[in-house]
């Protein structure tokens, strides 16, 4: 059956799993927006002292319209299986966008009567609670002293920012910055053309390495570097010799 929404989980497309499924609704769920206060002295009210989201999903509606009571249940147990692991999941109203997430609440038949009784999965992001751009944006500034600006897309703060640098001559410590926190890298003996870099994996823990070898031991000041998304964001770095450094992105929306 053909619908005007679509949802694809790690390449597969739930439409695709069976010509009986009709995509009804796609519903964002709110976030989950919590606030740290404390009490001032002597005084009503209270000042925030965290603002934070905890999580943020999306529930997908569809309809299995198969009369055969027992294929209908087989139609179900295949979306659940198509679930179950969440994954990177995409929706066409949010073009250019992806959820890293897991499952939620699995679909079930609820009645063997009422075969046209709309069906639901709920899809959560927790490690990283917002929807991701596909394509990450980048700036690449060089030398031993540079600036430059990078606009984030998006609508939130704190995007993880990964780097890529490249030592151009021998190399004992490096700083970047990103709006004015700033990470050092010190006690290195990079060569020419080594290249270190920050990247994030799927839950957002940090690793920091020269090839294949860690260096996060050589890290102080900030532990990780963050962009605001939806404006420019103000780059820097300072090195003991030429560095290119390559800033990646990628803006983050609710």
């Amino acid at each position: 059956m053909k619908s005007r929404y679509e949802a694809i989980l790690n390449n597969i497309a739930l439409s695709s799993i069976d010509s009986k499924i009709l995509i009804l609704d796609i519903k964002p769920t709110k976030p989950d927006l919590q606030y740290n206060t404390f009490k001032t002295a002597k005084r009503d009210g209270a000042r925030i002292n965290r603002r934070y989201i905890g999580s943020i999903g999306v529930t997908i509606s569809f309809g299995i319209y198969e009369y055969n009571i027992r294929k209908r249940q087989d139609i179900c147990s295949e979306i659940a299986k198509w679930a179950k692991n969440g994954g990177v999941l995409e929706t066409n109203d949010r073009d250019g966008q992806f959820l890293r997430c897991v499952c939620y609440k699995q679909p079930i038949v609820e009645s063997a009567m009422e075969w046209t009784k709309p069906l639901s999965i709920t899809f959560i992001a927790y490690e990283i609670p917002y929807w991701q751009e596909k394509q990450p944006v980048s700036k690449t500034i060089t030398g031993t002293s540079a600036t430059g600006t990078l606009f984030v897309p998006g609508s939130v703060d704190g995007a993880l920012v990964e780097v890529s640098a490249k030592a151009n001559a021998s190399v004992s410590s490096f700083e970047l910055g990103v709006n004015g926190r700033k990470l050092t890298l010190s006690g290195l003996s990079l060569t020419t053309n080594q290249v270190v870099t920050i990247t994030y994996d799927d839950e957002a823990i940090q690793s920091i390495k020269v090839g294949s070898t860690s260096i996060l031991n050589k890290r102080t000041g900030v532990d990780d570097l963050l962009a605001k998304c939806g404006e420019n964001n103000n780059l820097s770095l300072s090195a003991s010799a030429s560095v290119s450094a390559t800033f990646s992105v990628r803006g983050l929306w609710v």
